[in-house]
């Protein structure tokens, strides 16, 4: 069974609702010390499609990153380089998309993942 369309003021509502935007996020995320790139997996790629193919949600998906408001989830996928310890470079990645998702969204408790999909030399 398929899922019924949005109407137009249904989809207008979904995106004047305050919330973080992808691009912001991940924008915060690279401008970390030690994040090369975002480096998207296949699981965020096939939700970014998915979201995009039904329309829906598309400001909080995003290739290399997920945003789930419903459970307070966020995940990025990102590329380290070697210039710090693997460890602090993902824990300033979670911290500062906490902060950013508690100042756009008032996700104060937001779980955030990152996944080092690979380490620059």
């Amino acid at each position: 069974m398929t899922e019924p369309q949005k109407t137009t003021e249904a989809a207008a509502a979904e995106f004047s609702r305050p919330g973080p935007a992808a691009a912001d996020l991940l924008a915060v995320a690279t401008s970390v010390p030690g994040v090369h790139a975002i480096e998207p997996g296949l699981g965020t790629a096939l939700r970014t499609i998915d979201a995009r193919v039904r329309r829906s949600s598309a400001r909080t998906a995003h290739f290399g990153l997920h945003i789930d408001t419903a459970e307070g989830t966020a995940l990025v996928e990102v590329c380290l380089d070697r210039s710090r310890p693997v460890r602090e470079a993902v824990r300033d990645i979670q911290l500062e998309l906490r902060r950013a998702l508690a100042a756009q969204a008032g996700e104060t408790a937001a779980e955030v993942t990152v996944r080092v999909q690979s380490l620059q030399r």
